[in-house]
């Protein structure tokens, strides 16, 4: 009997190893599918980390890049508004004199002189108040000479360049033939059309 209980033994422990054997074996493939899956896992983390510190890198950059961008931009617009302002200025200035020496000119008083006589004969018909440029004594004689009806003379000092102002003391009515005011209609054309406003 004892050669049957040592073949039961040995039958029982061929199974137990092999059932032990079989279980080690899905052990094994278990420890290599959770080792494996937390790999992956942490390779995952470890790509999604890498990638946010480079998009949060490369967020940075951006930022600076459209700050700098920005900054010279502001520079910039900054310099041509500077450079237009100039030259609008020394176009104005140009101008400025350019009327000043108008002034002085012949074609200044057939000018004036034309327009005295069409107030005289077509604008009021009644007492006038000439508002003319401080010490201009062109225009004044220039009045003095070509109108017929009653009038005063009056210094402007808001009148920089020349012409006149005639105000219809009876009607309330006025008409400003001042170079000055032709140039502020001009300056206003100018800014509008010029593509140098600021």
């Amino acid at each position: 009997m004892a050669v049957f209980q040592e073949n039961v033994l040995q039958y029982f422990q061929k199974e137990i190893e092999e059932s032990a054997n079989e279980k080690i074996v899905e052990l094994e493939k278990d420890i290599e599918t959770i080792k494996s899956r937390q790999l992956k896992l942490l390779k995952e983390e470890i790509d999604d980390t890498i990638t946010r510190a480079k998009e949060n890198e490369i967020n940075e950059m951006n930022v600076e890049h459209s700050a700098k961008l920005n900054r010279i931009k502001v520079g910039v617009n900054k310099e041509i508004i500077k450079r237009k302002r100039d030259l609008m200025e020394s176009v104005l200035l140009d101008v400025t004199n350019k009327l000043l020496e108008f002034v002085k000119s012949d074609d200044y008083k057939e000018k004036m002189t034309f327009l005295i006589k069409k107030i005289d004969s077509e604008f009021c018909g009644d007492s006038i108040e000439f508002q003319v440029k401080k010490n201009d004594k062109v225009i004044k004689n220039l009045i003095k000479t070509h109108f017929t009806q009653t009038h005063t003379i009056v210094e402007d000092e808001a009148i920089q360049l020349g012409g006149f102002r005639a105000v219809c003391l009876k009607k309330g009515i006025m008409t400003d033939q001042t170079v000055d005011a032709s140039l502020e209609e001009r300056k206003l054309w100018f800014f509008q059309h010029s593509k140098l406003s600021v």
